[in-house]
């Protein structure tokens, strides 16, 4: 059967009905309420079939035997939420930016350039190993992995250690997620080049080092998080992965240069954090692009022999704005979750994770 779009009327008549939470919202599934129509009138988007990969298993780690990663703590003491506290993980991102990068770098003048040293984002095939299950382990770790691979990035850039550790940490803590959008979405495009065409599924993405997840597949452990039947938890979170198949097409079209997704990821980070902070972050932020821009004209210019790259940076920033247009449509997600208490997560610093979607 065929999605129903459901009017903001319909959806209201169709909640008032039920007093059980659980029900109202299956009641909404069962008269075809589809999240991704909800106010943008635009349909699911399902994945063609396609060959499936051979990829070996994940081996077993010392985090996933114990369940719990290194420095984010998970605790369900409390049976009616699950606290995740995260000040080890902070404290261990303040360590990486306060020591520095772990190499010299040797490169005069360009900032842009000292910052794409710090992506260090290879890609190899033949290291694939496929993630079959999505546990709170392996979810926690994905968390932990980014924040400590963004302050090690950040480190690499000259501006923003100029500035006072406090402020370092709070575009740590606004930006981290944001980045690891890109840093995903990139690599799975890499994943494709190297595969070659039909020889992947358009639902696997590449995560960490060298995880590939098919999102459409994979055994996603939902207990920890909600209490509510798993499919409508997976329905709810799987999405906003879906809505970047696109992007990463585009990724694979253009085979950007280290020095080109940096200034990507710069341009994502630092304009969201700037337009969701304000004030001196919005300033520090304008600064920042400032710098990276015109480090940028000079690779192309100069380094590339590329003057006219003004499409080539219009497709850049296109690509861009696809993931902040899928930023803001996670937030009418997460207002339905809010809304029906979908998630049971709190979180010792929720503002890590605004817009990420679990929050």
């Amino acid at each position: 059967m065929e999605p129903i779009e459901v009017s903001r009327r319909q959806f209201k008549l169709l909640v008032s009905r039920f007093f059980c939470k659980p029900c109202r919202l299956q009641k909404c599934f069962e008269s075809g309420m589809v999240t991704a129509n909800f106010q943008y009138n635009r349909d699911g988007i399902s994945s063609p079939p396609a060959i499936i990969t051979t990829v070996s298993q994940i081996p077993s780690s010392l985090e996933q035997f114990l369940g719990r990663p290194h420095f984010v703590m998970l605790s369900d003491k409390n049976p009616k939420k699950t606290i995740i506290d995260l000040h080890r993980l902070l404290g261990e991102a303040t360590k990486i930016l306060n020591l520095g990068p772990a190499t010299p770098i040797f490169c005069e003048g360009s900032q842009l350039k000292k910052l794409s040293f710090g992506l260090k984002n290879p890609f190899y095939l033949e290291k694939l190993k496929l993630a079959k299950r999505m546990t709170k382990s392996e979810i926690a770790a994905n968390w932990e992995f980014y924040v400590k691979k963004v302050a090690s990035w950040l480190t690499h850039f000259d501006e923003y250690k100029k500035l006072g550790i406090g402020m370092q940490m709070k575009l740590l803590q606004t930006i981290w997620h944001i980045w690891s959008r890109l840093e995903k979405l990139s690599t799975t495009a890499k994943y494709r080049r190297c595969s070659g065409k039909g020889n992947y599924k358009t639902s696997e993405i590449v995560v960490q080092h060298g995880v590939l997840v098919d999102i459409e597949n994979v055994d996603f452990e939902s207990k920890w998080m909600s209490d509510f039947p798993m499919e409508q938890v997976r329905n709810f979170m799987m999405h906003s992965s879906c809505d970047q198949f696109s992007v990463t097409d585009a990724l694979c079209e253009m085979e950007l240069t280290d020095v080109e997704l940096t200034y990507m990821l710069a341009q994502l980070c630092f304009q969201y954090a700037g337009n969701r902070c304000q004030g001196e972050i919005l300033e520090v932020c304008e600064k920042f692009l400032s710098v990276l821009s015109d480090d940028l004209h000079d690779y192309y210019v100069n380094e590339m022999n590329m003057p006219r790259y003004f499409q080539r940076l219009a497709k850049m920033m296109q690509i861009n704005r696809e993931i902040q247009c899928n930023i803001r449509r996670g937030r009418d997600r997460m207002l339905v979750i809010h809304t029906f208490n979908i998630l049971k997560l709190e979180f010792t610093h929720p503002e890590m994770f605004k817009d990420s979607g679990f929050h």
